[in-house]
């Protein structure tokens, strides 16, 4: 465990760990880079947090609201040790490092890295939980890599495959967000096999971020215990967010994203960040300080979440 981020004033109602995965080793046809973002996106975070929340308090522009934070704690666990000769070595490290803190009672706030993040954080929670679980996935791509002779079985692009054989993940809990461009007929035919939800950009562009959000939280929440939300930056626009390692024409908007990100929040019990890649992002930081939003953004819904269950009336015995 590293650094404090944020001090809760009293005692805390939600906890939350930063853990960066500096990995992009197993980044073999995309661009490299993505493991500076730990670091990067913390700087960030650490930043916004200092200078906007004050006396444990923030307002909240996007609704208007003051949200309480005094009751929540952030806490830097810092970067996993990761062994970069050993695929599976690796994988092993950060499932143990997530699964600490799940077991700690903190929110895994996942910080890749490629998007091979994925499978070792949801297997954390997967191995740490009952029932089943529900996963959203925003992403341009499928990670539904079954195998190829280049990246083998294990990969930034098979995360979502190797997810779903773990057994309490359905493919009908399963919701992919924001895919567009070409896939090979394998990605697309491993989700379509085990009858994964899919909203395409096109689709997303029509029904607005509010509507898609509720549609695919419908499908992670359908008898599952818990949900977990992987966000790989490449599914925006690479417009607006240059700063990733595979930029595919078209996408959502970071806007878009953030409403997304917002609504689902209350019902999500871990995230990732994936493929936030500073190498290429541009100045003045663009992509990484709209990733530390994102990141605040949850943590604030979902601290105005447990605020406002804590603030509602116990039911009366009847005499």
């Amino acid at each position: 465990m590293s650094n404090l981020i944020l001090a809760p004033r009293v005692k805390p109602k939600i906890k939350f760990g930063y853990l960066g995965v500096p990995y992009d080793a197993s980044t073999s046809i995309a661009n490299p880079g993505a493991r500076f973002a730990p670091s990067a996106l913390r700087e960030q975070f650490n930043l916004l947090l200092a200078k906007r929340v004050v006396d444990g308090r923030v307002v909240d522009m996007d609704r208007g609201e003051l949200v309480d934070l005094s009751a929540v704690e952030v806490i830097d666990f810092g970067d996993v040790a990761i062994s970069f000769y050993d695929h599976e070595k690796a994988i092993q490290q950060v499932t143990d490092a997530t699964r600490q803190m799940i077991d700690s009672g903190f929110i895994p706030l996942v910080i890749g890295g490629d998007h091979g993040v994925t499978y070792p954080a949801f297997r954390a929670l997967h191995d740490a939980t009952r029932g089943n679980l529900g996963l959203i996935q925003l992403d341009a791509h499928c990670d539904m890599l079954d195998f190829n002779e280049k990246q083998g079985a294990i990969s930034g692009s098979s995360g979502m495959a190797r997810s779903l054989e773990l057994g309490r993940l359905r493919g009908k809990n399963m919701a992919q967000v924001g895919l567009r461009g070409y896939a090979t007929t394998q990605q697309w035919g491993v989700g379509a096999k085990y009858g994964v939800k899919r909203i395409l950009a096109p689709e997303f562009a029509e029904m607005g971020a509010v509507a898609a959000a509720k549609q695919a939280l419908a499908w992670a929440r359908q008898g599952t215990e818990k949900i977990y939300l992987t966000v790989d930056i490449d599914a925006l626009n690479p417009g607006e967010a240059p700063g990733t390692g595979w930029a595919e024409p078209g996408g959502l908007t970071v806007q878009q994203l953030l409403d997304f990100v917002r609504y689902v929040a209350p019902q999500v019990d871990a995230l990732d960040l994936a493929e936030l890649n500073p190498v290429f992002d541009s100045a003045p930081k663009q992509t990484t300080v709209m990733c530390a939003r994102l990141l605040f953004d949850f943590v604030t819904v979902k601290a105005r979440a447990a605020n406002s269950v804590s603030r509602k009336p116990k039911p009366q015995r009847k005499k």
